[in-house]
């Protein structure tokens, strides 16, 4: 059950994550046309982050094994997100991106949901 839950969290944050991204780098390349800047990088990190959580997510549910190394992923993943929604309701991203606080608050209540899911993962094998 409880590998079920994480790999579900982890799907969803990894979509949410794509999803971040995606809004900023169209944004961005309507505003500013397709240079590379500071706005695209930022956008390709999260999609980044989005592929990574989500394949994550999606190895819970196919793999029986390394739960402790994927809950320390987890913890991982729940740290940089709460970092990444703390900076979107902060306004770091409001020039990238309409509605970041949105995007913002949805990331920290998954970030906290992974780092939960995380600390149980990490705890079960100890």
């Amino acid at each position: 059950m409880q590998r079920e839950m994480s790999g579900t969290i982890g799907i969803i944050g990894g979509l949410v994550d794509l999803l971040t991204g995606a809004s900023i780098f169209y944004q961005n390349s309507m505003a500013m046309g397709a240079m590379m800047n500071g706005s695209a990088i930022l956008a390709y990190a999260i999609m980044g982050l989005g592929v990574t959580v989500f394949l994550t997510g999606v190895s819970l549910f196919t793999s029986k094994v390394m739960h402790h190394f994927i809950g320390l992923l987890m913890l991982i993943y729940g740290f940089i997100m709460l970092l990444l929604g703390a900076g979107m309701i902060a306004g770091f991203f409001n020039v990238m991106m309409q509605w970041s606080w949105l995007s913002g608050i949805v990331m920290i209540t998954l970030g906290l949901v992974m780092l939960y899911s995380g600390l149980n993962m990490t705890r079960k094998v100890m």
